[in-house]
C-alpha cells in the first residue's frame, strides 16, 4: 500500500510542477524582396508591387521597396516602369503583351541587388458565354445564383486558368481564397457546359439587374502550383498532417519571393436578373 501512495504522490508532483520559460526570439534579420507582378494582353498600365518580408514574431505592415529600377522586356522592346506609389511600379498605359512572346522582369533595388523572372505568355481559351443559374438554396444558407461557364477548352493538354469575377464593376474575387483557378486535366479538348465558377448572393442581384463580368486568364503550370502552395500554407492548414511551414516557391531569382506572371485575357459580360425561387 505504501508503494502505491509513493507512486501517486510522485505522479501528482510531476503533473503539478510548472516552470515558466521566457524565450526571446530575435527573428530573422535577413529580409527578402517580395514581388507581385503581371503583364497581360490588355492595353493598360501593368503593375509590379515590391515589398520586403517581415519578422514572423512581430507582424506588421510590410516595408515597401522604394527607389528601385524596374523593367519588363521581350525580344524587341524594353518597358520602363515608374514608381507611382511607394513600392508600386507601373508601365505606361499603352503597353500590352503578345501571346507566344516571352517576358522578363528585371529589378534593381536601391541597395543594388538584382532580381529577374521570365515567363512565356500563353494563349487563352475563348469564352463562349456565361449563364445565370436558377435560384438555389445552398444547404439552407440563403438563396443565390451560380455563374455558369460555357466554352471550348483547346488541345493540347496542360493548360491552366484563373477567373476574376466582377459584380457591377466591383471585384468579388479580391483575395486568393476567393480566386477560382483550374487545370484542363479532365476537360482537355472538350466543350465545357455549365461549369460553376462562382456563386452570387440573391441580395446582390437587385432590380433591375446586376452586371456580371468574368475575366479568364491563361497561367503557366508553375503559377498554378505557386497559388496552391500559398493556400496550403495559409487557408488550407489546420490538420494534424500538415507539413512544416515554408515559403511558396515562386519564379524570382536571387532568393526573392513571389511571382511574375504573363497572361492572355478573355472576357464575358452578362446581366443577372432577380428570378422566382425554385426551391
Amino acid at each position: 500500500m505504501r508503494k502505491y501512495v509513493v507512486i501517486i504522490v510522485a505522479a501528482w508532483l510531476a503533473l503539478s510542477c510548472e516552470e515558466i520559460m521566457r524565450i526571446e526570439f530575435e527573428g530573422n534579420g535577413t529580409r527578402k524582396l517580395v514581388v507581385e507582378g503581371m503583364i497581360t494582353t490588355d492595353t493598360t498600365a501593368h503593375a509590379v508591387i515590391l515589398s520586403y518580408s517581415g519578422d514572423y514574431f512581430a507582424p506588421q505592415n510590410p516595408a515597401m521597396a522604394t527607389g528601385a529600377k524596374v523593367t519588363i522586356s521581350d525580344s524587341d522592346t524594353v518597358f520602363h516602369l515608374h514608381e507611382v506609389y511607394p513600392g508600386c511600379y507601373y508601365t505606361d498605359s499603352g503597353v500590352y503583351g503578345k501571346a507566344g512572346a516571352e517576358y522578363t522582369l528585371k529589378i534593381i533595388t536601391s541597395d543594388g541587388q538584382q532580381y529577374t523572372a521570365t515567363e512565356k505568355l500563353l494563349p487563352c481559351a475563348e469564352i463562349d458565354s456565361i449563364v445565370q443559374s436558377p435560384n438555389y438554396d445552398y444547404f439552407g444558407n440563403g438563396y443565390g445564383y451560380d455563374v455558369l461557364y460555357f466554352g471550348y477548352e483547346p488541345e493540347p493538354a496542360g493548360d491552366y486558368y484563373l477567373y476574376r469575377i466582377y459584380l457591377n464593376d466591383s471585384l468579388l474575387t479580391d483575395s486568393l481564397p476567393e480566386l477560382p483557378f483550374v487545370s484542363d486535366e479532365f476537360v482537355n479538348g472538350n466543350y465545357i457546359h455549365d461549369f460553376t465558377i462562382y456563386r452570387i448572393r440573391e441580395e446582390d442581384v437587385k432590380n433591375p439587374f446586376a452586371r456580371i463580368r468574368v475575366e479568364l486568364y491563361s497561367i503557366p503550370a508553375s503559377y498554378y502550383e505557386f497559388i496552391t502552395a500559398v493556400l496550403l500554407e495559409t487557408e488550407w492548414r489546420g490538420s494534424p498532417w500538415d507539413g512544416p511551414p515554408a515559403n511558396a516557391a515562386g519564379n524570382i531569382s536571387n532568393g526573392g519571393l513571389g511571382y511574375f506572371v504573363a497572361s492572355d485575357v478573355r472576357r464575358a459580360v452578362r446581366d443577372f436578373y432577380p428570378l422566382p425561387r425554385t426551391n
